[in-house]
């Protein structure tokens, strides 16, 4: 691949934008924030999968006129596939408890950024990230599963073009990219992914339609990989891979890049020098979002590069599980996953 589609959109049409243009745009990208410098001695990255994460009026009117298959990325609509469960109808008593899980992460582990699945935009997540974060960079899909960011008030950052080339199916989510501290020696380059879901283990060469599309995706993500590798940027990848990398990680992903065998391995190849990669998880027990936890393994994660692991010595992992009090919420089928990395 000769071209980077994640790279920013906005390099050379801003020296033509006049300078009140340009002060906008910046701040948006919050250029203008106030500078922190405990950013060059730690940082701490968390992802979130909400689950259908939608206002109630939202729900109400896409859920009159759902379909009977999963909709399309440009389709404005929520599924009803007979024998199949419904996205979660929600009160304002799970909002709530949404909310306080949103602020005791905040409390425990003060996360500089929350990379999110399954949120239909910033109004959405507005109704759990209720003070403290901006909310921005989301993906532009019509479809109200999309993936942005909860960013701590007060962190320069800016928003990179989405990774559109991960909808290889025209239903798939499209991966979101920001950078923190742009413009600095310590910048992080951070891709947010919610992957194909329903090829958890096994190799990816089978037949099963959600093998094939898992197959597709993870070139696009090594591309995007390799790019930064060669630019010589920190980055990390975290979200939802729908995939047990734990097992993952064990096999090789074959000689042919454009259709390999697992996931991890594909990544993680030192192809170009320095694409490795270091999980979150590796040699973590699993710990249960709360007592109805179906899971038994993580499927989301936090990947860094070398480099940024080469910055920071010590790392300390978590999860933000769901309090006890809150059990029989409609809450979501996933908690937070957290990676605080320090010097």
């Amino acid at each position: 691949m000769t071209t980077d589609p994640s790279r920013p959109r906005f390099r050379r049409p801003l020296l033509m934008l006049s300078a009140g243009l340009l002060l906008a745009w910046a701040a948006h990208a919050g250029w203008f924030e106030r500078q922190n410098s405990a950013g060059a001695t730690h940082v701490t990255l968390a992802t979130w999968n909400l689950e259908w994460l939608m206002s109630p009026g939202t729900q109400a009117e896409l859920q009159a006129r759902c379909t009977r298959q999963q909709p399309a990325s440009d389709e404005r609509a929520l599924p009803c596939t007979p024998g199949r469960t419904p996205p979660p109808t929600r009160h304002e008593q799970d909002f709530q408890a949404l909310s306080r899980t949103a602020q005791a992460l905040r409390d425990h582990w003060a996360p500089d950024v929350v990379a999110l699945q399954e949120v239909d935009g910033p109004e959405a997540a507005r109704l759990v990230f209720t003070s403290g974060w901006r909310l921005d960079c989301f993906s532009r899909r019509a479809h109200p599963q999309k993936t942005g960011f909860a960013i701590r008030e007060g962190l320069p950052y800016q928003c990179n073009p989405e990774l559109v080339a991960l909808d290889v199916d025209g239903t798939s989510r499209a991966g979101t990219d920001i950078t923190l501290y742009p413009g600095t020696s310590h910048a992080i380059r951070l891709l947010n992914v919610h992957l194909k879901s329903g090829c958890f283990d096994g190799k990816l060469d089978r037949s099963f339609a959600p093998c094939q599309r898992l197959r597709q995706q993870v070139p696009v993500v090594e591309a995007w990989i390799d790019h930064r590798v060669k630019e010589g940027v920190a980055f990390a990848v975290l979200g939802d891979f729908n995939r047990h990398l734990d097992r993952d990680a064990r096999f090789d992903a074959g000689e042919d890049e454009a259709a390999p065998l697992n996931v991890f391995a594909a990544w993680s190849d030192d192809q170009p020098k320095g694409a490795i990669l270091h999980r979150a998880t590796t040699d973590q027990a699993y710990v249960p979002c709360d007592a109805q936890d179906r899971h038994s393994r993580y499927i989301d994660d936090i990947l860094i590069s070398d480099r940024l692991r080469q910055r920071f010595g010590n790392a300390r992992f978590g999860r933000q599980a769901y309090a006890p009090a809150d059990a029989g919420r409609q809450l979501s089928d996933h908690c937070p996953l957290v990676w605080s990395l320090q010097r």
